[in-house]
């Protein structure tokens, strides 16, 4: 039961670690970390994006029990993650949104694409791309609402709403998203040189997203807040999970066992890098949510091969 776990979990989380030493030992600085990320963000996974749904045999119907699943389980856990935070910490809105952000934002990129294609190929693609491509559509818009109420209280709703939308519309994930499904409705195929390319930038994802994540917890590893991060660990790879399969299995009825795996394996990822860059740019919660990043990392790689020893 466990040597096709092994198959799995091995080369991931030891590209993981080739990028965490390189960059402990000093061969891959913080400069080359944020270039490989943003070529992993802004480059890589929207061209293969685009190229998927480009390609992809789309459902005439909009799945959207399928997307409901996902997204009201996580809004459920979010808001498990601001009462916890509230409770424990007593900090400012900001904070508390950070913190509840760290508990619900998986990471789906780096981490969940490699994870999901090595363990159901081509199989759980159009799941996987229809919660990629809507992530960062839902998430951080919300993400940055929320942020944006804490730290400009008196600020008018009218200027948070056209910045967020600004963001929302510069985006490189929602452009790449929208260019395939433009490609796919007026069934134009790229041409071959160009079809080609997008190829090579995709084969690039799953080794570049590994190594630039491991790279990145190296400077993620000090001072984890140890009151507040193993709680938000919990949420992040035992509760979301559960409740997402909660929500698919018997709330909205989803048939497609591989649709239902792909949702809980992309809930049991561990925290994202999204809310520390957040956290970063609002200048609160650092500690928060880099601990978070790195401890869940380190917790999943035992919580993934469980849950992938079932559903393998």
């Amino acid at each position: 039961m466990f040597s096709p776990v092994l198959d799995i979990i091995l080369p991931i989380f030891g590209l993981l670690m080739m990028g965490f030493i390189s960059a402990r030992v000093g061969w891959f600085g913080q400069s080359s970390v944020k270039g490989l990320t943003r070529f992993v963000f802004d480059f890589a996974v929207p061209i293969l994006l685009l190229s998927t749904i480009a390609k992809a045999n789309l459902p005439d119907v909009i799945p959207w029990g399928y997307v409901f699943s996902y997204y009201l389980g996580t809004i459920i856990v979010l808001i498990l993650g601001l009462f916890f935070s509230r409770v424990i910490r007593r900090g400012t809105f900001s904070e508390q949104v950070i913190s509840a952000f760290s508990g619900s934002f998986s990471n789906t990129v780096l981490l969940g694409i490699p994870i999901v294609i090595l363990t159901f190929g081509d199989d759980a693609v159009l799941p996987l791309f229809i919660i990629i491509g809507t992530h960062g559509v839902f998430m951080v818009p919300l993400f940055t609402i929320l942020l944006e109420l804490g730290q400009n209280e008196n600020e008018q709703l009218k200027k948070i709403f056209f910045r967020t939308v600004n963001g929302l519309l510069i985006n490189p994930l929602v452009i790449g998203l929208v260019c395939g499904l433009i490609l796919n409705f007026l069934e134009i195929n790229l041409w071959k040189p160009l079809d080609e390319m997008a190829k090579l930038l995709s084969s690039s994802v799953t080794a570049c997203s590994l190594f630039a994540l491991g790279a990145s917890l190296a400077y993620f590893r000090n001072n984890i807040p140890w009151k507040e991060v193993p709680i938000i660990v919990f949420l992040k790879t035992i509760i979301h999970p559960l409740i997402i399969w909660v929500m698919a299995t018997f709330v909205f009825g989803i048939d497609e066992k591989i649709w239902i795996y792909v949702l809980i394996l992309l809930a049991a990822q561990p925290t994202g890098v999204n809310p520390f860059l957040f956290a970063s740019r609002y200048n609160v919660g650092k500690s928060v949510s880099s601990g978070s990043a790195f401890l869940s990392t380190i917790v999943s790689i035992f919580t993934l091969s469980f849950l992938l020893s079932f559903l393998t």
